[in-house]
């Protein structure tokens, strides 16, 4: 089975930030990422998932091949979430 990656926004990316997310390492560098609860629930079912920031997951798909899944139902109303609040 291919390993699962949870790609995940450093915390130094100025931007966005998903209400209830947490800080914590990269699984293969110290940078801090912001780990949204939808990715979380990710995690649970896929406790073999790796959370890693977006510059591992870009350097391991370009030695190693993989493809980045499309976003859950979960993260797409996290989008709506934050797209409803900044048009208020």
């Amino acid at each position: 089975m291919d390993p699962l990656y949870i790609l995940c926004m450093p915390v130094s990316h100025p931007g966005y930030v998903v209400p209830g997310s947490l800080k914590v390492k990269c699984e293969q560098c110290p940078e801090l990422v912001f780990v949204a609860p939808s990715s979380w629930l990710i995690r649970h079912d896929n406790p073999g998932a790796k959370i890693i920031c977006m510059k591992c997951a870009l350097s391991e798909m370009e030695s190693e091949g993989g493809e980045i899944m499309d976003i859950t139902p979960a993260q797409a109303e996290e989008i709506r979430e934050y797209k409803q609040s900044n048009e208020n």
